[in-house]
C-alpha cells in the first residue's frame, strides 16, 4: 500500500519527493551552514594560499590572448596540494571536505577560469576520486601511489561518435591469456588529456566468449601507443588543456580494469544506476563538529560520477555569477544618465537585483548538496544542481554583457585601452555558455534527470496514489515573510500537479514508451529542477530568519518570483495536442529528408571556411 503523502520517506531523495507531491520542508530547513572548525580553517587557508599563488602566477588576460596557461603552473599546483584537495594527509593531500574543495576551486575560476576547469577535472574526475571506493588490490595500490607523487590525472569517455551513444568505438581486447587488455581508440573533449600522467579510459571490452561491455581502465600516459593528438580550441575556457587522444594497441595489465560495469560511473541518465546507498539516510543535517574527519567517502560510483560533475560546473559557476554582480556595482557607481544616477532608475535596480537573487540561489543550490553527502541522499540533487547553476550563471552574465553594453560591446582589452573600466564580460559571457555544455547539455540534463525520479518514484510496482495528497496542507513556512509563505504555497501546489503529470504520462506505460517522449522528459526535468531550487531557497532564508538574521528573505522572495516567470512559460510545453502527428513532425522531416524548404536559406553563403585536415576525424 502506498503510504501517506504526508508521511517521511527518508528513502527519497528531496528532489524525488518533488516528483512525488511532497515539499519535504521539515528536512529542507534543517539547512546545512559550515560550522567552525578544522575543517573551516583548512578550507579558509587553502582558499588563501591559492588566491596569492594565481595572483603571483596568472595573468589571465595573457592566458586569453594566448590560448595557453604559464609555464610551471601546473607544477606550482602540485606543491601546494591543489592537486589533491579531497585526498587525505596520508597521500600528500589537503583533506578538504567537499564543501570546501568547491571554495577553492571558486577562488580559482574567479581569477581564471581554465584553471578552475583543469583543478576541478583532477580533483572531481581524476584517478585518486576513485580510492574510496576500490577493493584492496594491485589497482587501488598503483592509484595510491601514483596520487602520491602529484600526478595530474583525467577521465577519458568523450568519442567523436557521440558520447550520449550506448556503446564505444574504442576496445579493449584480452591478450596474454588474459593478462593484459589491449586498448585501440580515440578520445576527444578530454579535460586535462595532453598534460595528464593518469587517466581512466572508456571502452567496449571484447572478451573471448562475445560478450561486450562498457568498463572503465587506467591507462598512464606513458605507454606505448598512447598519444594526444592536439589541444581543441574550445569557444570559452581558452587555456585549458582540453585534447584529443589516440590508443594503438595500449597494453594494459588485467588488474588495471575498474571491477564495475559501466552503469555503475557513467554520468547518463542521470545515475540511472544509482544504489540504495545514493539515497539513503533522512536528512542533511549540518556540517559536522569542530574536529571531524575531513574527507568524503562516496557511497558509489554513480555519486561519485555526479560529485565530479558539478565540481567541474559549479564553482565556475558561483564565481561568474559573483563577478557580474561586482562588475554590475562598480559600473553604476557614478555614472549619471541626464542627471539622475544610473543605479537610480527601476529597470536598472530590477536587474542587478536579479542578478543578486540568482548568486544567491546558486551559492543555496551549491552549499545544500556538497554537505548533503553525509547522509548519502544527495545524488539527484548533485544532478539538478549541474543546469541550476550553470543557467543562472548564464542569466547573469548575459544581464551583465547587455548592462555593461551602455559602454561598448567590447574586450576587456579594447575598454582598457581608451580608460574604460576593463571588466571582462566578454571572457566570462563565452565561459560561462561553455559551462552549459560541459557535464552533459543542459536539455539533456534534464532529461537524465527527470528519466531518474520517474524511475525511482512512478515506473516502480507500487508507484504514489496521487488521490492521497488531496487535502494535504501546505508547510506553514515558519520564518518567512508574507510574500515567501505564498511562495511556499504555490511551490506545494506545483509539487502536487508535477506528481499528477508524472502519473498521467507513465503509470501503467513501460519506461521504454515514456522515455521517447523527449520533450516531455525534458520539460519534466527543468520543472522538477525549477521546484528543487524554489524549495532550497526558501529553506534557507527560513533558517536563517529563524535564527535571528531575516535579512537574506527579499532575496528568496525574488529568486521564487523569477523562478515563478519561467516554470509559467514550461507548463504549457506539456500540453501538446494528442494527435497522430505531432506539429514538428512534417516541418523536421521536410528540413531534413527533402528540399521543400531550402528556401528557409536563400542568399547564405554555406561553404565552410575549413576543412578536416588530413588524418582528423570529420565527422
Amino acid at each position: 500500500m502506498s503510504s501517506s503523502p504526508s508521511s517521511t520517506e527518508p528513502s527519497r531523495s528531496p528532489l524525488h519527493e518533488l516528483y512525488s507531491g511532497r515539499v519535504p520542508w521539515q528536512r529542507l530547513t534543517s539547512f546545512p551552514e559550515p560550522a567552525p572548525g578544522p575543517d573551516r580553517e583548512r578550507g579558509d587557508a587553502a582558499v588563501a594560499a591559492l588566491a596569492r599563488l594565481l595572483r603571483e602566477r596568472v595573468d589571465p588576460e595573457e592566458v586569453e590572448r594566448t590560448g595557453r596557461l604559464p609555464e610551471g603552473l601546473m607544477a606550482a599546483l602540485r606543491e601546494g596540494g591543489f592537486l589533491k584537495l579531497t585526498t587525505g594527509p596520508e597521500l600528500g593531500g589537503l583533506g578538504l571536505t567537499p564543501y570546501h574543495a568547491f571554495r577553492v576551486l571558486e577562488v580559482a575560476a574567479s581569477r581564471c577560469t581554465p584553471v578552475a576547469f583543469s583543478l576541478a577535472i583532477t580533483n572531481g574526475f581524476g584517478s585518486g576520486s576513485y580510492l574510496p571506493l576500490l577493493p584492496e588490490g594491485p589497482l587501488k595500490e598503483l592509484i595510491a601511489e601514483r596520487v602520491r607523487e602529484g600526478i595530474v590525472s583525467a577521465g577519458a569517455d568523450a568519442e567523436a561518435i557521440g558520447t550520449a551513444n550506448e556503446r564505444r568505438a574504442t576496445t579493449a581486447v584480452p591478450v596474454d591469456d588474459g593478462k593484459f587488455y589491449e586498448i585501440t581508440g580515440e578520445k576527444v573533449f578530454i579535460g586535462n588529456g595532453t598534460v595528464a600522467d593518469l587517466m581512466d579510459v572508456s571502452a567496449t571490452v571484447r572478451e573471448p566468449d562475445g560478450r561486450e561491455e562498457v568498463r572503465l581502465l587506467f591507462v598512464d600516459s606513458r605507454t606505448d601507443g598512447f598519444e594526444a593528438l592536439d589541444r581543441h580550441e574550445f569557444m570559452g575556457l581558452r587555456g585549458a588543456e582540453i585534447g584529443r587522444l589516440r590508443l594503438d594497441r595500449v597494453l594494459v595489465p588485467a588488474f588495471h580494469l575498474l571491477d564495475e560495469s559501466e552503469e555503475s560511473w557513467r554520468m547518463r541518465p542521470a545515475e540511472r544506476g544509482a544504489g540504495p546507498g545514493a539515497e539513503a539516510g533522512t536528512g542533511a543535517g549540518v556540517e559536522a563538529e569542530a574536529g571531524a574527519e575531513p574527507g568524503f567517502v562516496p557511497t558509489d560510483f554513480g555519486q561519485l560520477a555526479a560529485l565530479g560533475r558539478i565540481l567541474v560546473i559549479g564553482p565556475a559557476s558561483l564565481a561568474l555569477a559573483r563577478l557580474c554582480l561586482h562588475w554590475s556595482r562598480e559600473f553604476v557607481r557614478g555614472r549619471v544618465i541626464d542627471g539622475r544616477g544610473l543605479g537610480e532608475y527601476e529597470e536598472i535596480r530590477r536587474r542587478i537585483a536579479e542578478t543578486a537573487a540568482d548568486v544567491y540561489t546558486v551559492d543555496t543550490v551549491m552549499t545544500w548538496v556538497l554537505h548533503a553527502h553525509r547522509s548519502g541522499d544527495n545524488q539527484p540533487e548533485l544532478t539538478a544542481a549541474k543546469n541550476l547553476t550553470s543557467l543562472a550563471c548564464w542569466r547573469t552574465v548575459d544581464r551583465t554583457v547587455s548592462l555593461l553594453g551602455g559602454e561598448g560591446y567590447e574586450t576587456a582589452a579594447s575598454k582598457a585601452g581608451r580608460g574604460a573600466q576593463p571588466f571582462p564580460v566578454e571572457r566570462a559571457f563565452r565561459d560561462a555558455r561553455a559551462l552549459r555544455v560541459a557535464g552533459g547539455v543542459d536539455f539533456m540534463v534534464d532529461r537524465w534527470s527527470a528519466e531518474a525520479a520517474l524511475s525511482t518514484c512512478w515506473l516502480t510496482g507500487d508507484p504514489p496514489d496521487i488521490t492521497l495528497l488531496d487535502g494535504v496542507p501546505a508547510p506553514d513556512g515558519a520564518g518567512l515573510s508574507p510574500a515567501g509563505r505564498e511562495h511556499l504555497a504555490f511551490l506545494h501546489r506545483q509539487a502536487q500537479e508535477l506528481a499528477a503529470t508524472c502519473a498521467r504520462l507513465s503509470v501503467g506505460r513501460p519506461a521504454e514508451e515514456v522515455f521517447r517522449q523527449q520533450r516531455h522528459t525534458t520539460v519534466l526535468g527543468r520543472i522538477g529542477t525549477e521546484l528543487l531550487g524554489m524549495a532550497l531557497v526558501l529553506a534557507r532564508a527560513a533558517a536563517r530568519a529563524r535564527r535571528g538574521d531575516p535579512a537574506e528573505l527579499p532575496l528568496a522572495d525574488l529568486a521564487c518570483a523569477t523562478a515563478r516567470l519561467r516554470l509559467a512559460a514550461l507548463w504549457p510545453r506539456l500540453a501538446e495536442p494528442d494527435t497522430a502527428e505531432p506539429a514538428f513532425v512534417a516541418p523536421a522531416a521536410a528540413w531534413l529528408d527533402g528540399t521543400g524548404l531550402d528556401f528557409l536559406v536563400r542568399d547564405v553563403v554555406t561553404d565552410l571556411p575549413y576543412t578536416a585536415s588530413p588524418g582528423k576525424d570529420a565527422r
